[in-house]
């Protein structure tokens, strides 16, 4: 049983790291971080990719992932509620400002795309 609940957490860390690595990609790349000079986004990248995978491989709560996040539920709710079309025309220039939970958003676009990558394999 053990044994088990550490590969489950193992796989659920893999699938985050995999998560937040395609989200800097969403964004081009480590790079292009510099030319946003928000460097505050890297811990909250971080921090919607595990509440993605969390809320879709674990069924967590919203509740049981803030608490295994440390962070609040409302936190968890705006990253789940983002609009990831909004934040995807914001990163391309297309609107200039946006309400929406950015992170939330681009750990939504990088979650989709790697779970697509794995559907294809």
């Amino acid at each position: 049983m053990i044994e088990t609940v550490k590969k489950h957490t193992r796989d659920i860390d893999m699938l985050a790291e995999e998560v937040f690595m395609e989200a800097l990609k969403l964004v081009g790349g480590l790079r292009s971080l510099i030319q946003y000079r928000n460097l505050t986004w890297l811990p909250s990248l971080a921090e919607a990719a595990y509440v993605m995978v969390l809320k879709n491989e674990s069924m967590l709560t919203n509740n049981e992932i803030a608490e295994k996040l440390g962070i609040t539920a409302n936190t968890v709710r705006n990253i789940l509620n983002a609009d990831e079309e909004e934040v995807d025309r914001y990163l391309r220039g297309e609107v200039e400002n946006t309400s929406e939970h950015i992170a939330g958003g681009i750990a939504k676009l990088a979650y989709r795309r790697v779970r697509e990558k794995t559907e294809t394999e």
